[in-house]
């Protein structure tokens, strides 16, 4: 079975370093880089979060990088369910909302929209006004701003995205999700504890998982050394999620957001070395889960659930 780029779709990146790379994180280029980037079918982008900034320069350093990403060699955003075919497809994902922090300031939500995202994760590590983050106060839920932000949200249109946010603000989610009818997403990560503690409640519990499957979720795994410790738990997890729901577990790589090393010192396992790994671990996954499985996580399930949404 043959995975080229082409048929890639990742549920995360985080391009935006690759294009703009700091001094002392060269490293991060052995995870992706621009050319091969546009030989994917698509993938999410990431945006930053500036959470120590006023919300005034929060909003004026967001749209920096908004252009700073639309502005890819051979790569264009996703505005709609047409923009799908082709390679080189971006899909703007805000990971972290900080500038969010009063009613008045959800109309921020519609200019969003209108710079270009589709996907908005509501978290990031650290609280905020709409709930807790996974490095944050383990007590904190979903506040009843964070509510509204997200049927708001949901109403304008938005793929929404639960990573990041700690497992009480994740169970809050999913309980309005599953009274509200609508899908809620886990793009990147792993299920129950990280391997290298300081990720907090980064994971998905897998009871949760279950529940986000129930909404019409799609969940997403990355093989990330210090979330997972082994590549074998990485596939385990893959096993689990599969045998639940082989058609709503995805890839969601984090590639050129894995800063953090694993438990050896590793940031990458030798069985995916980045992105160009993924064709042959699209094989391994075939030879345990059958070419159709393989095919649909690494990239036709995100594809074909995007085409069903109404962008």
């Amino acid at each position: 079975m043959i995975i080229s780029y082409s048929d890639i779709w990742d549920f995360h990146t985080d391009l935006r370093w690759i294009q703009c790379l700091p001094p002392d994180r060269e490293y991060l280029r052995e995870q992706i880089d621009i050319p091969t980037a546009a030989k994917l079918g698509g993938y999410f982008t990431a945006t930053g979060r500036f959470a120590d900034l006023p919300a005034k320069e929060q909003l004026i350093r967001l749209e920096g990088e908004v252009n700073l990403i639309a502005g890819a060699k051979g790569m264009d955003l996703v505005l709609t369910s047409t923009d799908l075919g082709g390679t080189g497809n971006q899909l703007l994902h805000a990971e972290g909302i900080y500038f969010i922090q009063h009613e008045e300031d959800i109309k921020l939500i519609n200019w969003l929209w209108d710079i270009g995202f589709r996907s908005l994760g509501p978290m990031y590590n650290e609280d905020n006004s709409l709930g807790g983050g996974a490095m944050g106060d383990p007590g904190r839920g979903l506040t009843p701003l964070g509510r509204v932000f997200m049927m708001n949200a949901w109403e304008r249109g938005f793929i929404l995205d639960c990573a990041h946010a700690n497992h009480r603000t994740q169970a809050d989610m999913l309980d309005l999700a599953l009274v509200m009818g609508n899908p809620l997403h886990y793009s990147h990560g792993h299920l129950d504890q990280p391997a290298v503690k300081l990720f907090g409640e980064r994971g998905l519990l897998r009871d949760e998982a279950s529940r986000m499957f129930e909404t019409g979720g799609l969940v997403g795994l990355s093989p990330h050394p210090g979330f997972l410790g082994t590549f074998e738990r990485h596939l385990n997890e893959i096993e689990f999620l599969a045998n639940q729901n082989p058609n709503q577990v995805v890839l969601g790589t984090d590639f050129a957001g894995t800063n953090q090393p694993g438990p050896e010192g590793n940031r990458l396992f030798d069985e995916c070395r980045g992105v160009w790994g993924i064709p042959t671990f699209g094989r391994r996954l075939a030879n345990i889960h059958g070419e159709d499985f393989a095919r649909a996580y690494c990239g036709r399930t995100l594809k074909a659930y995007l085409a069903g949404e109404n962008l």
